[in-house]
């Protein structure tokens, strides 16, 4: 491709919810890398799947947990004010 020959990276993303897919999508010479987006925002564990290349089937606990350490630091990072509750919530719910 034209990005290997101008040496810009190669990044393959869409559709990556698990380890398979990342995995699937490594043996493509034609990739630098893979990107995970919605797939982080609807399992933010998956980057433990990926790194134990396993499906990681999680308590209900256990996600209640996460999702409350995502709307921290999405409070954090865009302010606890109308607009950052606003845009913390748009990226925790608007998949």
């Amino acid at each position: 491709p034209a990005a290997q020959k101008a040496g810009l990276p190669f990044i393959g993303n869409g559709d990556v919810y698990n380890w398979e897919d990342v995995s699937g999508r490594s043996g493509d010479p034609n990739l630098s890398t893979v990107m995970v987006a919605r797939g982080a925002l609807i399992k933010p564990w998956i980057f433990t799947e990926i790194k134990e290349q396993r499906h990681w089937d999680i308590s209900a606990t256990e996600r209640f947990d996460l999702y409350k350490d995502y709307v921290r630091m999405g409070l954090e990072h865009w302010g606890a004010d109308e607009k950052g509750i606003a845009r913390t919530r748009n990226f925790l719910l608007d998949w």
